[in-house]
Formats: C-alpha cells, structure tokens, sequence
C-alpha cells in the first residue's frame, strides 16, 4: 500500500516474475482458474471465530446462509426457500430448500441448522455472536422447518442471518473436529458453491468448485455449479508486487490497488478498473481504558491534529470522502448534524487544549505531564493505502507534541495483539450493510473486542438495545442518531475517511456486478 518512494510497477514485474511462479492447480477439465490476489492471510473458516474480511470472503464460498444479501443489502432467500414471521416479530419459521447436500454429501437437516445457530450463539469468545444473542432457542420440529424464538424482537435479523458468521455448517464435522474445525482440509464441511482443497499458511488457499451445486440465490444468472473450476486466494502483502501479479498474468483480480497507480492503469488500458461504492469506515481506534487515552481531553486533541483532507490526497489520491463519525452518509440513520460536530484539522486548538490540560512540550517537542510522555503504541496491518496514512498522521501529532510508535503486524497477529490489549490506537477499515455495525462496536460486553476501545456506557447500551429491537422507526433512527453524538463527542475514534472501492481485474474476468461483499459467492464470474 505505499504511497512514499515506492518503486514504480514497471521495476518489478521481471521480479515477480520469478517470484511468483504461476500455479497450476485443478483435475484437467475441471474449468478455469482464478487468482484473487490480496494482501491478507484468512485467519479461520470457523465462520463464528473471527472478523476478518479475508476470511469472510472464503467463507461465502464454502458455505451457506438460510437468508442471502441481494445487490441491493436487502435479505432474500439462500437455505431457506420462504420464511413467515409472527405479528410481534418473535417467532420466525424458516423452511429449507430440499435437495442440499454438504461438500461431504451429508444432506442437509434443520438440525444441522438448529446446531449451527446453538453453537454460534453460546460459543465462548465469538466476536459476532450478538448477531443473534436476542434469540432465545432454536426449534427443528422436523427436517425441513427451523423455528427462532425471540427474546425480544430483532429489526435486522434477516440481514445477520445472511452474513458470513451465520454460515450452516456441518454438525458431525464440527464434533469431529473439535476446536480444529476450520483449521485446514478436511476440517471444513459447507453446501456452498466451491470446496477447501489446499491451505499453505500466508501463501495461498485454494477451493475448487462443487459440482453438485444447483441452489444459489435467485439474484444471480447462474445457481449452480460454478463457472470457475478453480479459486485460488494469493497472499501478497505488498502492493506493487501483488499488482504485478494481475499485470503479468499470474492473478486475475486485485481488491486493494495502490490509489497512486489508478490513473495510469486507467490510461493503459490493459486491465479493467472497477469502481464502486459501499458502506465503509477507516478509523484510528483509541483504548480509553488506561492513560493517557481515559482523558478525554487528550482523545479530542488527537482528533483536531489529524489532518484527513491531507490523508486523502497523500494515501488515497483524492479516492475518499472525509469521515467525521463512525458511519458512511449512504448508512441508514446517518446523524446529518456531524459533520457540524465532528473534528476538523485545528493543530492550534489541539495545543491549547493539551496546554490546558497540563501537558508541556518537553525534549524534542515531545509532551509530558507528571514525568509522563505523551507516546502511543500505534499498530497497523496493510490494508488500502495505511503505509501512507501511518507516516502521515505520524507527522501530524508530532506536530502538536503527541509521539506515536506505529507498529506494523501481520493480519492475524494483528487481530490478537488487539484482542490482548496491547495497543493505544489502533488503524483499520470496517465494511458493513447496516447501522449496526455500532453495536458490534460499542456495546460493552463486546469488550475487549471487537470493542477495542475499553468503552462501557450505561446510555450507550440502551441506545444499541434501542436500535434493534423496537418496532418503531422512528425510536430506532432517534437511538442511532443519539448513538452518533455520543461516540464523536467522547472522541472514541478518530474516523479519517469513507474510502471509494477500486479494484483491478484481467480483461478476460467477467464480473457482471460488484457486490457488498466484494466478489460474495462468485456463481456469475467467467474467466474467457
């Protein structure tokens, strides 16, 4: 993701070329392959173990949802043909398609479904399990109905059981397996549209198609099976030599383009550039759980010495919009009044502020309060254009005294050195198809993550509880809208921008429509 100095593409494609030796992979006949290169290692295909995009996009893959998420974020039917919700939306019954089978040629049983939703929703440690903590039992009164009791109602819960936490998974591969399941072949068992074949650890994860698959979600042209033979999940976590892949030949798709590259692939015109939108945030998360970051005060300087309009042209190339709370404009309930509310770039009154607050400059401009430096832990994974970001806001805090210390991670070690605590601030970006994407983050007994952010709120959580269950709109719109004011005002973040989606695909890749989710079940891509 460079965006200073970095070696232009043409330097490096002899080098990639020896590099990254194509690979050959599949039974003759079986179809195309095709290469998706990204910079991030899957972390598990335990769908109900983990956040990460990289391993929600393999997921969408391997297995399946009882509801699907149309172009459109709306729930559509995917395991489930239909579904009759009760008048006080706390009874749903669900009825499956009949005919699907698991990779493994199992049939699939409302069983499997009532274990998949049991497990996810009392597994220790799950980061999405308040996806459906408001369900109180699952009912599987014969082979085909599923029946959800609710403790109370849930607006959004047929667009959770769409998403890749709520994948049906395997029960007997699951027992089987024990806490290896979704560690690697043959511990994986889903009815999706492609099959695990080979996983080598930050270097590639390779599915093939199934072709028994027939079941698809009705907004795609092809149910099933599969046009491509192969999929194979390329780890470069570099930027040019991951582009060079695409450029080259050895890769066919790149979600996470260096935005300085952007014009002059559109000029040579060798690849398509796609652009398109979706709801997403890149924040700086702060830990207010120890010093300095429990002073508020402190937190809203950080905020007025972050200069994003200067993030944007320097990391992203004029490709994001400036964020100034935790949700997209396009979000539903988006508090319109925070742009007003938010943080604009102030270096002056982020020093008057840490003045006032007792923090003086001390050697090498750096602030110190009670014998203590004002120094922060700043950790940080690749992702689309953070290597520039990173220097950049590093650079602007020191302007105004406060030092941080970035510290670059791999993905997953990323992931669990947040799960520790082991950082001050944070920087990531987070994708979502709703508001609550608020909950996952701020409701407290998401601590310590994903709430990373040590916050607990009394109002806080009844504003999230708000949110999901009333029946009313207006009550769950006010609720987000209050939510908003709160997480600006306590300065919990420091959201930098609203990034604009480009990714670059071969000439011969036929990709019909971008998705919420990227390439989601990939059941209409061609290769020619």
């Amino acid at each position: 993701m460079g965006r200073i100095g970095r070696w232009s593409v043409s330097l490096v494609v002899a080098l990639t070329l020896t590099a990254m030796p194509a690979l050959v992979l599949g039974a003759p006949g079986a179809g195309p392959t095709f290469t998706f290169a990204r910079p991030q290692e899957t972390e598990t295909l335990d769908p109900q173990r983990t956040t990460a995009v990289s391993s929600a996009e393999v997921d969408y893959l391997l297995y399946d949802t009882l509801t699907t998420l149309d172009y459109d974020n709306t729930a559509k039917p995917g395991l489930a043909e239909q579904w009759t919700i009760s008048p006080d939306g706390k009874t749903y019954t669900f009825t499956l398609r009949q005919g699907v089978r698991f990779a493994s040629g199992k049939p699939l049983t409302s069983a499997d479904v009532k274990f998949t939703l049991d497990r996810w929703r009392t597994l220790k440690g799950s980061p999405t399990a308040f996806n459906i903590s408001p369900v109180e039992s699952v009912d599987a009164p014969n082979p085909r109905t599923v029946v959800l009791h609710m403790k109370e109602p849930l607006s959004i819960l047929l667009i959770n059981l769409a998403g890749y936490a709520a994948s049906i998974i395997n029960a007997d591969s699951v027992n089987k397996s024990g806490d290896d399941f979704g560690t690697g072949v043959g511990k994986v068992d889903g009815t999706g549209p492609f099959i695990l074949r080979e996983w080598v650890r930050n270097d590639r994860l390779v599915v093939t198609r199934n072709p028994n698959y027939t079941w698809g979600p009705a907004f795609y042209t092809n149910h099933g099976p599969a046009h491509l033979g192969t999929v194979v999940f390329k780890t470069i976590t570099q930027d040019t030599p991951r582009l060079a892949a695409v450029q080259v030949g050895d890769a066919q798709f790149d979600e996470d383009v260096p935005r300085q590259e952007i014009d002059r692939l559109k000029r040579d015109g060798k690849l398509q550039v796609i652009t398109y939108s979706d709801l997403n945030t890149a924040f700086i998360g702060l830990k207010l759980g120890h010093k300095p970051l429990d002073d508020l005060k402190v937190r809203q300087a950080i905020n007025y010495g972050v200069n994003k309009r200067e993030v944007i042209a320097g990391a992203y190339y004029g490709l994001a919009d400036v964020a100034y709370g935790p949700l997209a404009p396009a979000t539903p309930g988006w508090w319109s009044g925070v742009r007003g509310a938010g943080y604009d770039y102030d270096p002056s009154r982020a020093k008057r502020i840490l003045d006032e607050d007792g923090w003086k400059p001390g050697p090498g401009g750096i602030r110190q309060k009670d014998g203590r430096p004002l120094s922060l832990l700043f950790l940080w994974t690749p992702g689309a254009g953070f290597d520039s970001v990173i220097p950049l806001v590093q650079a602007e805090l020191a302007g105004i005294g406060v030092q941080v210390r970035p510290q670059q991670l791999e993905w997953t070690a990323f992931l669990a050195a947040l799960r520790a605590g082991q950082h001050d601030m944070f920087l990531i970006n987070v994708r979502y198809t709703t508001p609550d994407v608020l909950y996952f983050y701020f409701y407290s007994t998401q601590r310590p993550a994903p709430t990373r952010f040590a916050w607990a709120d009394p109002e806080t959580d009844h504003l999230l509880e708000v949110s999901r269950s009333s029946t009313d709109e207006k009550a769950r719109m006010a609720a987000y809208e209050r939510l908003q004011q709160i997480i600006v005002g306590n300065a919990i973040w420091v959201p930098l921008v609203h990034e604009k989606r480009v990714v670059v695909a071969a000439k011969q890749l036929v990709v019909p429509k971008m998705h919420a989710n990227v390439l989601y079940k990939m059941l209409d891509l061609e290769l020619k």
